[in-house]
């Protein structure tokens, strides 16, 4: 088992205890469909995260998570730039969206593909969603952490890391 995958087992571990509905599920093929659809592969932490458990959207540390529970989802959807899409220009310009900031919020969360980095583990920003959808322009507006492996390391050394998840209505 490699560091990235022990890593995100905590991740998840901890994310299951918090209530989040996180299962275990081989989820190889779902993940080689979304990423034929990329430019770049996606950061190794993330590929463990996405190849080994299925999940409704949630929140952590601020951010929301897009859902990844079927072979329909946001990821795919995302991958495939729709027009009139945040993808659309998100992709062309090197980012790769996998949620949103903060709860209720529009501004992308992504992966930034223009810098290299050791095992893909590219830095995630906050990209505004009004210059994409007034001016055609992909603005970064920040850096939210280094990599995915931070944002889980930082989840985890937190006594509250700020998780939250919709439950269905039933």
């Amino acid at each position: 088992m490699s560091t990235a995958d022990k890593l995100i087992d905590s991740f998840a571990t901890m994310v299951m205890n918090h209530g989040v509905p996180l299962r275990k599920e081989d989820n190889t093929s779902r993940l080689e469909l979304f990423q034929q659809k990329l430019k770049k592969r996606l950061p190794q932490s993330f590929e463990s995260l996405l190849s080994r458990y299925s999940f409704r959207e949630f929140g952590v540390l601020g951010v929301e998570l897009f859902g990844w529970d079927s072979d329909s989802n946001a990821y795919i959807a995302e991958a495939a730039a729709p027009k009139n899409s945040l993808s659309e220009f998100l992709l062309p310009a090197g980012f790769v969206q996998i949620g949103r900031t903060e709860l209720g919020g529009f501004d992308a969360l992504c992966f930034d593909w223009n810098k290299p980095v050791q095992n893909r583990e590219y830095r995630i920003v906050q990209v505004d969603h009004e210059d994409i959808l007034c001016n055609s322009k992909v603005r970064v507006v920040g850096e939210l952490w280094p990599s995915f492996v931070k944002l889980a390391e930082d989840a985890l050394s937190r006594p509250d890391p700020k998780l939250w998840w919709d439950d269905p209505i039933v």
